[in-house]
């Protein structure tokens, strides 16, 4: 089976996913699409720096962040590819306004203003699409409008063929860590497969600036990844696909 892995950010393919890379690339490859990994040097948007996951100024500018996520994907034999484009915290509106202006905006719904960079990305997602047996979306429940943007897009791309059918890809929704975990969503059934918790946990945390940013060291990093995933014992990653209607 072909997969088509969608990560907002980078860090966000192998930290939400990486105990489950090398057997997706076992079974009929894997392509990493990274779409928010761009400086942010084009018009409506701040290129002064990456201010992370929740709006802070973090250790990693997005040259750093490419950098680690190309180093850590180069563990496994997947096709990986960048989108170019800004993440929230850098853009801007037509007056030069933040459009997400702190680290509480970046947890809400994507502003008004990003409406035609959705149907942009929507554009560049479709032939990525047409190649791809499964697509992998970040659930993007409680977590960053970046997430839910990318989601959004994606089911776009998915239902946007010509003749108005629905295009014959399968499409299941991962749990994005950090975050929390976020409550059961409704129309949906939850899968729980064994990944490789050790292999997880190596590609992570070749993200050291965010890992310093966001956890200090690696210690607790680990520690945190091990409770969402249930490790030592069984590791687990998670995910969910739609009822049948």
């Amino acid at each position: 089976m072909r997969r088509l892995l969608l990560a907002p950010h980078p860090d966000d393919a192998v930290w939400s996913c990486g105990g489950m890379l090398r057997q997706w690339c076992r079974e009929g490859g894997l392509t990493v699409v990274t779409v928010f990994d761009g400086d942010g040097r084009e018009e409506g948007v701040d290129g002064r720096g990456d201010r992370g996951r929740e709006g802070r100024e973090e250790d990693g500018a997005p040259a750093l962040r490419r950098a680690e996520d190309a180093a850590a994907l180069a563990r496994w034999p997947l096709r990986a590819v960048g989108l170019g484009l800004p993440e929230a915290a850098l853009r801007r509106d037509g007056a030069g306004r933040s459009l997400y202006a702190g680290p509480l905006a970046l947890r809400r719904a994507p502003h008004p203003a990003d409406a035609a960079l959705t149907v942009r990305l929507a554009g560049l997602l479709g032939p990525l699409v047409e190649d791809h047996d499964e697509v992998l979306l970040p659930l993007a429940v409680r977590t960053h409008a970046d997430h839910l943007l990318v989601r959004e897009a994606a089911e776009l791309a998915l239902g946007s063929r010509a003749d108005g059918a629905p295009r014959p890809v399968r499409t299941r929704y991962y749990r994005e860590f950090p975050y929390a975990p976020p409550p059961p969503p409704g129309g949906y059934r939850e899968h729980a497969e064994p990944a490789d918790f050790s292999d997880w946990l190596r590609g992570a945390l070749m993200y050291e600036s965010q890992v310093r940013g966001m956890f200090r060291d690696a210690r607790p990093f680990a520690r945190v990844l091990a409770r969402r995933t249930g490790a030592p014992r069984r590791c687990t990653w998670t995910s969910w696909v739609r009822d049948a209607a």
